[in-house]
């Protein structure tokens, strides 16, 4: 089986689905000092990726601090799931 074979169609998940297994796979990856939140308005999909938005719970955060983190959780579904989600950060308002 081809690796785009093994990826699950995008017609397969629905946008409520694709966004609580962002939230799960976020969860064990949380900072200790804040939250990293699932934005359910920013979701869309384009061919085989999902793009989900994220956003930490304190405005003083940097996106960068988290990029670890969102990638760890990206591989994970990747690998566990067979779902291609790629987790953008929010940039913060001045």
């Amino acid at each position: 089986m081809s690796e785009r074979e093994q990826v699950r169609s995008v017609g397969q998940l629905a946008a409520s689905e694709v966004l609580e297994l962002a939230r799960r796979y976020l969860e064990p990856r949380q900072p200790r000092d804040y939250g990293l939140e699932v934005v359910p308005e920013g979701i869309r999909q384009e061919d085989d990726w999902w793009y989900v938005l994220e956003k930490p719970s304190r405005q003083d955060i940097r996106s960068y601090d988290d990029y670890d983190r969102l990638a760890e959780a990206e591989v994970s579904l990747r690998d566990e799931q067979n779902v291609n989600v790629l987790l953008v950060p929010v940039l913060a308002e001045e």
